[in-house]
């Protein structure tokens, strides 16, 4: 049978409960759920496809860098020159040379130095076989030589679609970049406030399991993206294909690591909630 005292003590905690009614902040959570998610796919195209050096070393291994070893060695063809003097190895430099400066907004302004050396060493051995050499050519002569090759190269390369690129990456990049500094800055006051509140708990442990959810949702929405991109150029499935893995690793790291925050915020709660009983 129930003592006086422990009903005495059953009946002020009912009493506090109803003065004291549970907030579950749903629009604080909401804005939370918003907040992280816009974080992390900013945090996801920056570290892939608007990151100069994740393009260009995806795009050194491609279709891409054939394509410009052809260019080369078709504009060297038109000056008489046969073989291939652009050494893959040079290709997958010039390439990843062209995506930086596509990136940083710029006309592709390649270095052929090295090309122009080969050329300069090659010719040498085909007038040694006459008994000649290009030191009886005037300086000047070689030196426009090889300045129409680089121009020539440049000028096939900046196409229209080229530029048309490089400004959509450029306001691309400007706008993931401001939204990820306004959800950051929001971010920071939210926490601020749900700890003033004494909710951060709540709201952390609830907005990042929503968000782990969502966001696997997304890489998922992506990875069929993806499919789709690779069956509609099969020219460059392969190339879809292995840029698009990378992204979806980098992706699905990010959804488990919101997982594993969740997780961590739900057992805090329940942790809290233990010692507070006892």
């Amino acid at each position: 049978m129930m003592s006086r005292e422990e009903m005495r003590r059953q009946k002020q905690q009912a009493d506090v409960s109803v003065k004291q009614p549970r907030h579950h902040h749903f629009g604080a959570t909401f804005l939370g759920i918003l907040l992280t998610m816009v974080m992390a796919i900013a945090v996801l195209l920056n570290a892939t496809v608007l990151d100069a050096d994740f393009a260009a070393d995806e795009l050194a291994d491609s279709p891409i860098s054939t394509q410009l070893q052809e260019e080369v060695n078709g504009s060297l063809s038109e000056y008489g020159v046969s073989g291939s003097l652009l050494t893959t190895k040079e290709t997958h430099r010039l390439v990843r040379q062209a995506v930086k400066q596509v990136y940083a907004g710029k006309s592709i302004k390649l270095d052929l130095t090295n090309v122009e050396k080969r050329l300069q060493s090659k010719v040498d051995d085909e007038l040694g076989s006459y008994g000649l050499s290009t030191s009886l050519l005037p300086s000047s002569t070689t030196s426009e030589f090889n300045q129409q090759l680089t121009n020539q190269v440049n000028q096939k390369l900046n196409t229209d679609e080229v530029q048309t690129a490089a400004k959509t990456i450029t306001t691309v990049k400007t706008v993931v970049n401001v939204l990820l500094a306004i959800s950051g800055v929001a971010l920071a006051v939210l926490i601020v406030w749900s700890l003033f509140k004494h909710c951060f708990l709540a709201i952390f442990s609830w907005s990042t399991a929503w968000s782990a959810g969502l966001y696997f949702g997304f890489v998922w929405l992506i990875k069929l993206g993806i499919n789709q991109a690779a069956q509609a150029e099969p020219d460059y499935a392969s190339t879809i294909a292995t840029i698009g893995n990378d992204v979806l690793t980098r992706g699905w790291r990010i959804a488990w690591l919101l997982l594993v925050l969740a997780l961590v915020g739900w057992l805090l709660r329940g942790g809290l909630r233990i010692v507070r009983r006892h």
